[in-house]
């Protein structure tokens, strides 16, 4: 196994302030792959026909898939030897097909005596400001529990 390219960080990597950004187009691929992965063929996802029947006149990306796009700042901002402890989301919108996300991760506190960092998320869509309804409001602890490969 190559741990090329593997990013750990330590406590004194991390600073209150820090951001972190990961933007993805999400695609008919995607969705369809998501719901392959996790059993959820609800129509608002996969059915043309139902999604015009919704109040956005269009399917939906599952939640969950909108959500696992904040993992890439996780990362950006506790390496990779970080895993998340606790989470809390609020889904405020839909993304629709096509629509790009941009996730935006900002370290708010250091706990350096529990190895934990908490950051706050917001995803928005495409076209939207500070000032317009986001797509997801999150706060996530992450704890570092790998900060070396010495072995």
């Amino acid at each position: 196994m190559s741990l090329e390219g593997i990013v750990l960080k330590k406590m004194e990597d991390i600073k209150v302030g820090d951001v972190a950004y990961f933007s993805k187009t999400v695609t008919e691929a995607d969705i369809m792959m998501f719901a392959q992965l996790s059993g959820d063929y609800a129509p608002q996802h996969v059915s043309a026909e139902f999604g015009k029947t919704m109040m956005y006149k269009s399917r939906i990306a599952h939640g969950m898939l909108t959500a696992g796009l904040i993992c890439p700042v996780l990362n950006r901002l506790c390496g990779d030897g970080s895993v998340t402890y606790s989470q809390e989301i609020k889904f405020k919108s839909a993304v629709l097909l096509n629509d790009t996300v941009t996730v935006r991760g900002e370290v708010v506190e250091l706990i350096p005596e529990e190895n934990k960092v908490k950051i706050d998320v917001v995803c928005r869509k495409q076209g939207t400001g500070p000032e317009d309804r986001p797509l997801i409001l999150a706060a996530f602890v992450q704890k570092l529990e790998i900060t070396s490969l010495d072995v």
